[in-house]
């Protein structure tokens, strides 16, 4: 039994539950109409994802958490501009 999906799926509900979501797609600039063409859905899905009045399912969420790791990288990545002015 691949567990795969489930578990990708349940990191994906722990990012958007957490804020982690929306503050990456913040810094990376990303509209929620730009992720919502990249998963496949409506914006008001991901805005409902993001404020918790839903939770990501399915293939979109898949897609979803998909970018979200890909912004994570982006952002282990992207030099600090804390304390710089």
């Amino acid at each position: 039994m691949n567990q795969a999906p489930i578990l990708r799926l349940a990191g994906v509900r722990a990012a958007v539950s957490s804020g982690e979501a929306r503050q990456l797609r913040e810094m990376a600039q990303l509209s929620i109409g730009e992720v919502a063409k990249a998963c496949g859905v409506d914006q008001s899905t991901v805005w409902r994802w993001e404020r918790g009045t839903r939770k990501p399912r399915g293939e979109a969420a898949l897609a979803y958490g998909e970018l979200i790791e890909s912004l994570r990288k982006k952002a282990a990545v992207m030099p600090s501009t804390r304390g710089t002015a």
